[in-house]
């Protein structure tokens, strides 16, 4: 066996491993970015079959069309760079616009990959696909150095992983670009370049899972010392003010994503009509109705309740736990004949917030849920008040 053939061998092998491994973890972790490595080394498997002369052409393709496969591939193999990326950097790292940017490369790459025919049938248009595609690796290393300038441990790890496939794809473009055709030998510095990526990713993944342990080791650590400190509502059994408080200045969480202050519906008359042991029971079945994934939940006082939520889609997140606090009653305490519902205010965590800045703006837009109808969700940016806002808080 000849030095190319066993680099071949020792590629596929490596791509099969770390691409099922990944593929076998995202059950497991349910962390996005895994996905999209298995996407990356499927094309990068691709590229190397189709781009390789010593592999069998299984499909039967002409030598044109089997070099169109290699280049799609390869265009498809940059561009989910993007997306992996955006998802790969920590939650807590604030890059919003670079993530944007990543996240715009996969639907974007349909230009390039729409100019190959062209190119790889009449060798027209070449330049212009060759520009595309260098415009994506400046992207690309423009959000590497954005993330790692804002503290991202994971963007390090895969700068340094991306970084030899970088060169050489980077070269090739130049050596098209100046001097025409394909730079020599460019499939065996790839394919060298792409195992070095393969060990280099797994590591900073292994790092990182390392982190989320222990982050999750000393989330534990604060909570049972919140429990110490009197944190917890002795009714509902989740957090208190105080409690609230710890959790959103504790240096182990990173920043919510939005805030919602959730009341329950018309609950005087429920103590009225029932009594307070009713009442008491519609509040520990609404603290766990509120609970879910991405949630950090708090009862202010009374029928009162605090979201801190962490989710990009933190609206719907706080939505549906509103939603289900009426689920939740309704299944826990049959005394009632009708459903309990809930109004609640929602409001974006800016960086600069404090938790009383971000819960007054949360609280005018709780009320202004109520004076729209209650039974909802609302954002100030959402109200259209028939009456001034003052004169619904005074009610």
């Amino acid at each position: 066996m000849d030095w190319t053939s066993a680099t071949l061998g020792a590629f596929f092998a490596s791509a099969f491993i770390f691409g099922g491994t990944a593929a076998a973890l995202f059950p497991i972790i349910r962390q996005q970015f895994l996905l999209w490595i298995v996407v990356r080394v499927c094309a990068l498997a691709v590229m190397v079959w189709a781009l390789s002369p010593l592999l069998p052409n299984l499909l039967g393709l002409g030598d044109a069309e089997r070099l169109l496969a290699g280049a799609i591939a390869t265009d498809i193999s940059l561009a989910v760079c993007g997306p992996l990326l955006a998802t790969y950097i920590e939650r807590r790292v604030v890059v919003r616009q670079a993530r944007r940017l990543l996240r715009m490369m996969l639907p974007v790459s349909l230009i390039p990959i729409a100019l190959l025919p062209a190119v790889v049938f009449a060798g027209k248009l070449d330049w212009l696909h060759d520009m595309v595609l260098l415009g994506f690796a400046c992207m690309l290393a423009w959000g590497l150095a954005e993330a790692i300038r804002k503290g991202s441990r994971a963007a390090l790890f895969q700068a340094i992983a991306w970084a030899p496939a970088l060169g050489v794809g980077f070269a090739a473009l130049l050596h098209e670009l100046i001097v025409g055709g394909m730079l020599p030998y460019y499939l065996t510095a790839m394919v060298a370049a792409v195992m070095l990526e393969f060990v280099v990713t797994a590591m900073g993944v292994s790092d990182g899972f390392m982190r989320i342990r222990d982050e999750r080791d000393r989330a534990l650590a604060d909570m049972r010392a919140a429990k110490l400190a009197t944190a917890l509502d002795p009714l509902t059994n989740i957090a208190n003010r105080r409690g609230l408080e710890q959790h959103f200045n504790s240096s182990v969480n990173r920043r919510p994503d939005g805030i919602a202050i959730v009341d329950c519906d018309h609950f005087k008359q429920i103590n009225d009509r029932f009594g307070h042991d009713v009442g008491d029971k519609v509040l520990v079945a609404a603290a766990k109705g509120l609970q879910g994934d991405d949630l950090f939940v708090a009862r202010l006082g009374g029928e009162e309740f605090v979201l801190l939520v962490y989710a990009d889609n933190w609206q719907n997140v706080a939505e549906t736990a509103r939603r289900r606090l009426t689920i939740a009653i309704r299944d826990a305490v049959s005394d009632l004949p009708y459903p309990v519902t809930a109004s609640a205010g929602l409001s974006a965590m800016q960086p600069e917030d404090t938790l009383q800045a971000a819960m007054k703006r949360a609280d005018r837009a709780l009320y202004a849920a109520k004076e729209s109808g209650r039974n909802r969700s609302l954002t100030l940016s959402e109200f259209r008040p028939s009456a001034s806002l003052s004169e619904v808080a005074a009610s």
